[in-house]
């Protein structure tokens, strides 16, 4: 049996959850881009919470990507609520 490194785990955890995701989007007829970067955020995000494992040089980094992701998703967001008050 094989060992698998935590990592490795998180991948496939990620994977299976944007598979799921994506074919669900797809059978509600979802065509909205948005809709899929946003949920795909807030996957990665659930999955790094769950397996929170801390290396110093992959520490750093994955916080430099959680930055640009979640700025992007807070983007997103924003869109979303604005064209809903303003209706633009």
């Amino acid at each position: 049996m094989k060992v698998y490194k935590v990592r490795d785990l998180m991948i496939l955890e990620l994977l299976t959850l944007y598979v799921i995701t994506a074919t669900s989007l797809i059978a509600l007829g979802e065509t909205r881009l948005d809709v899929y970067i946003s949920l795909y955020i807030l996957e990665y995000f659930i999955v790094r919470a769950l397996n929170r494992v801390e290396v110093r040089l992959v520490s750093k980094l994955l916080t430099v990507i959680d930055v640009v992701l979640f700025a992007v998703f807070a983007y997103i967001v924003t869109m979303r609520v604005l064209e809903i008050l303003i209706g633009v």
